[in-house]
């Protein structure tokens, strides 16, 4: 455990950013899971989004961004 405040204070803020980063990431799985069980333009319009929310905090890479919202439109036919 740290001793220093600032380093107290810096493990802190990095649980609380650790708990954030995997619920976004935890709903952006899971919209996309939604959509290929029920491929429809309204949970594509939501995995998408869940998708580009992710990568605009850098939670996943664009280019895994780009290549799953390929894979999904590719789905929706």
């Amino acid at each position: 455990m740290a001793n220093i405040k600032s380093a107290i204070k810096r493990a802190e803020l990095n649980t609380a950013a650790n708990v954030r980063n995997s619920e976004q990431k935890s709903a952006m799985r899971t919209s996309i899971k939604k959509f290929v069980a029920a491929p429809s333009e309204d949970t594509f319009k939501a995995a998408s989004s869940a998708i580009d929310k992710a990568a605009s905090k850098g939670l996943i890479h664009a280019n895994k961004a780009a290549r799953d919202k390929s894979r999904l439109a590719a789905k929706l036919g």
